[in-house]
């Protein structure tokens, strides 16, 4: 899984999409990241650990939805 998201993230950024493809990528797999350490989770994407805060925001927006009962469809 996460050398997927990695590949993606760094696809992504060639079209100055890196942060959208983080987040929804967080968003896809949050289930599998839940307990994930958010640094680590930077370090075993090869994004740097400034990341650390998004990848927090999109989990708890992921909690939220949950909570709410909001499902991504895909």
């Amino acid at each position: 899984m996460f050398e997927e998201i990695r590949n993606e993230i760094h696809k992504a950024a060639a079209e100055d999409q890196k942060v959208a493809m983080l987040h929804f990528q967080v968003l896809k797999n949050a289930r599998q990241l839940a307990n994930t350490d958010a640094k680590e989770f930077c370090g075993l994407v090869g994004i740097p650990e400034t990341y650390a805060t998004e990848f927090r925001k999109m989990l708890g927006l992921f909690r939220l939805m949950e909570q709410l009962g909001v499902r991504l469809v895909g």
